[in-house]
């Protein structure tokens, strides 16, 4: 062998070595972990950083980093910057289009590895996934919340919103339940000359009529028993945004008020005869068509056209098939680490559901679903291969499994739903969470399941 050749497999049985030796520590990790050879192909791969890229880790160890990941180049590969170079890279930040074409926020930082001899023999890097662009980076490079979309309705809403967020105008969001309008809320307010001032918001439908008002405006000691000089929302994101979603569940007594904010900006707090201002922008939204909302008079018509200016109307998940499947690959890389599963893509019947499925929720079902999945999954540990839905399956086959199959699942339910109780100290509202189940929901499968008798609640 030439004495070049021998060097090369002196330093490859060198790097091989090294990974076995960490191999165990860097595969609990909960970063993204990965180990190139000084020819750029990957030795080693670890689970959170397959789930961030949505693939197998075995179809990518031995592929050159460029073929294996297209969406990077070499300029901002800082492992390939690492083999050339010869000097790491510390904390960097990183934006790219990752799989199924959404925005990857990536922290991460990148050695060289050097042999015994002093040679290269390869790169490690260690990152983290990051949901937005961090605040140390250039404010004028920097990026609003990310709607993920392969849809083109959906991708017009958000150019929209984008068109919209730059002016101090009233946007009305409609969307179904699950949709995100409070996403593109936010993403309105960090993409405005208000984005350093706070957003608020409030869900009125989850306050009381009688607390509503003194919520939105603040209240003045004496106003009924008990009451105090306090601020409301108005007051609070003053030069700011607020977000009000369900206004149609607003009463309309209180709407005409809302609308005298909109005509002039001022209010007056409970039980006060004085008026404030507020330099708020209003960003509402409602579950229902808002024509249907005024001739149901859930809304004003007056207050539906002052609010009218920039409208947004979501399209539900049923009626976007390409986003169930990104939307789904994006849950598993963002849930699968916290759920301590090995789940990094998506099974063929897996798939197959997703696309059955018409998804009532959007895609807050769809991303309880996949966390529910991934707690109950058993099989491949990389491959999610079936979905488990809240109250049906959808998957005929598994249905004819009958009886036996239910109480496999109730076990393993059970056992899930236990281990959580446990891991957050008998806490149910913090278990559900975990489980990705609604706390109400979680009650009712534990009364369902006989956990109640056990001291873990």
């Amino acid at each position: 062998m030439h004495k070049d050749q021998k060097s090369t497999s002196a330093h490859a049985d060198e790097l091989v070595w090294l990974v076995q030796c960490l191999k165990d520590g860097l595969d609990d990790l909960d970063r993204a972990v990965t180990v190139i050879d000084r020819d750029g192909r990957f030795v080693y791969y670890n689970r959170a950083s397959a789930r961030m890229d949505g693939v197998d880790p075995a179809q990518v160890l031995g592929r050159p980093i460029l073929e294996a990941t297209p969406w990077l180049d070499p300029e901002h590969s800082t492992l390939l910057r690492c083999l050339r170079d010869k000097r790491g890279v510390h904390d960097s930040y990183q934006a790219y289009d990752g799989p199924g074409g959404h925005k990857m926020h990536y922290r991460h930082s990148a050695q060289p590895i050097f042999g015994r001899d002093g040679r290269l023999i390869g790169a490690i890097e260690i990152g983290r996934i990051v949901r937005d662009m961090p605040r140390d980076v250039d404010a004028n490079k920097a990026l609003p919340p990310e709607i993920l979309t392969a849809d083109a309705r959906m991708a017009e809403q958000i150019d929209r919103i984008d068109a919209y967020a730059g002016t101090d105008l009233p946007i009305l969001i409609y969307g179904e339940t699950g949709t995100g309008k409070e996403l593109f809320a936010r993403r309105a307010h960090a993409m405005s000359t208000r984005a350093a001032r706070p957003m608020l918001c409030l869900n009125c439908a989850a306050i009381p009529d009688t607390l509503l008002e003194s919520t939105l405006f603040g209240t003045t000691r004496g106003a009924f028993t008990g009451a105090e000089n306090r601020k409301g929302l108005f007051a609070l994101a003053d030069g700011g945004t607020l977000f009000l979603d369900e206004i149609n569940s607003m009463p309309t007594s209180l709407q005409s008020k809302l609308l005298r904010v909109l005509q002039d900006g001022s209010f007056s707090p409970l039980g006060s005869q004085q008026t404030q201002q507020a330099d708020v922008r209003l960003v509402a939204a409602l579950n229902q068509q808002p024509r249907e909302a005024v001739r149901q008079e859930r809304l004003r018509e007056d207050l539906y056209y002052r609010l009218n200016v920039g409208y947004i109307a979501i399209p539900p998940l049923r009626e976007r098939p390409d986003d169930v499947h990104l939307l789904a690959r994006h849950f598993i890389a963002l849930h699968a680490a916290r759920l301590e599963s090995d789940v990094t893509t998506l099974g063929p019947d897996a798939l197959r559901q997703l696309r059955r499925h018409t998804w009532p929720g959007n895609a807050r079902e769809l991303e309880n679903a996949i966390q529910r999945s991934i707690l109950l999954h058993r099989g491949n540990p990389a491959m999610l291969d079936h979905i488990v839905m809240e109250d049906t399956e959808i998957d005929a086959g598994e249905q004819r499994a009958g009886a036996t199959l239910d109480v496999a699942l109730a076990r393993q339910e059970a056992a899930w739903i236990t281990h959580a109780l446990t891991m957050h100290g008998g806490n149910v509202s913090q278990a559900a969470l975990a489980l990705g189940l609604a706390r109400t929901t979680l009650i009712s499968r534990m009364k369902r399941l006989n956990l109640w008798a056990r001291d873990v609640i």
